[in-house]
């Protein structure tokens, strides 16, 4: 046998078993955790912006009113409506994170 052709059937085997590898057809996509962007002199708007969640779920995940000065810190609103930054930390990244779940795809596409 050739260099030649032993180098083809080398490339042909690993094709092969790189594609027989995932034959169960389901996507094992691992994404990393969402880690939440919080400063304690953020306001509550200004963390939903940076974690590109809305403000308004924010506020009924914490329990607070609609009517909260939008003025306040986060470090202000969890001392004045006891709530702990962790709270937050929590409802921002379990959010994220169940959405990145649902956009991870169920199948991958079949080559033909």
């Amino acid at each position: 046998m050739s260099l030649k052709n032993f180098i083809a059937l080398l490339t042909l085997i690993i094709v092969f078993a790189a594609c027989n590898s995932g034959s169960s057809n389901k996507a094992e996509v691992q994404h990393a955790p969402y880690v939440a962007i919080i400063d304690t002199n953020m306001t509550l708007m200004e963390v939903a912006k940076a974690n590109n969640i809305g403000e308004p779920f924010l506020r009924t995940k914490l329990g607070l009113k609609k009517r909260v000065g939008s003025s306040f810190t986060i470090a202000q609103m969890s001392k004045r409506y006891r709530f702990d930054i962790e709270d937050l930390r929590k409802v921002i990244e379990d959010r994220k994170n169940s959405q990145n779940i649902k956009t991870v795809p169920k199948e991958t596409p079949s080559l033909k």
